[in-house]
């Protein structure tokens, strides 16, 4: 008897430890967030989340990296409490999201090297332009910002590749005539994927996007978003989140 009432406690512990320590769940996004050379979790999105949740909040943050469309049904299904991404109309039907963003995001275009039309691509300003100007553009497999905003709001042509990574090789083989992204994001797949000979920086810009912390609705930290919404706002005003994002030239 006292052997079963032992082992029901210790559950009973480890299951409260469990509900303390928030679920988030990304993609390997270099320099957002991803793993480093040394196995240690890095980038700008980490080390805002890790400052506002478990240095600010106290709260443990357990990690885990999944392909993008399974990190988006983690949380739509509550198996995850938390993701950083764009609060589009479909997101917003399963998650809370921060008031304020933790990143906004400056999307340049980019193009392949001697696109015949490059003289037309720098001069590209915004999604009309791409628009009336005829060119496709390449992305990923589960990115809905691009479905909701560039396919159903401007009928642009977009070509989807499997990962982030397959999305810059495939523009390298002018499989499709622009990729849209940030700057620090872009140029760190480029260089790591060898491919800064065949894929070139425009003076073209897309849009800009807002990044917010989003809680699913499902989740028992939903709670939280209040206190949340107050220690980013601090954490904008007192310069944190701006040096963090300055640290990796975002």
């Amino acid at each position: 008897m006292r052997v079963l009432s032992f082992i029901l406690f210790f559950i009973f512990i480890l299951n409260l430890s469990g509900e303390e320590t928030i679920q988030w769940v990304f993609t390997d996004y270099e320099p957002a967030n991803f793993v480093d050379e040394k196995g240690n979790y890095a980038g700008f999105l980490y080390e805002i989340t890790i400052e506002a949740l478990e240095n600010r909040m106290g709260i443990p943050v357990k990690i885990s990296i999944y392909p993008w469309p399974r990190c988006q049904h983690l949380v739509k299904e509550g198996d995850c409490d938390i993701m950083i991404t764009i609060p589009t109309r479909e997101r917003l039907e399963y998650t809370i999201p921060t008031e304020l963003p933790v990143w906004i995001k400056r999307r340049l275009i980019y193009t392949y090297i001697n696109h015949e039309e490059l003289e037309t691509i720098n001069r590209l300003d915004g999604f009309s332009d791409i628009k009336m100007a005829g060119y496709s553009v390449i992305s990923y497999i589960g990115n809905d910002w691009i479905k909701e905003y560039v396919v159903d709001d401007f009928h642009i042509p977009v070509e989807y590749a499997k990962t982030v990574e397959g999305m810059y090789r495939m523009l390298s083989a002018k499989r499709g005539d622009l990729v849209i992204e940030e700057k620090s994001i872009a140029h760190s797949n480029i260089k790591n994927l060898g491919l800064t000979e065949l894929i070139v920086e425009t003076e073209g810009v897309a849009n800009e996007s807002h990044f917010h912390l989003l809680i699913s609705k499902q989740s028992s930290f939903r709670n939280i978003i209040s206190e949340l919404n107050s220690v980013l706002n601090d954490m904008w005003e007192d310069g944190t989140i701006q040096k963090i994002l300055s640290k990796y030239g975002a």
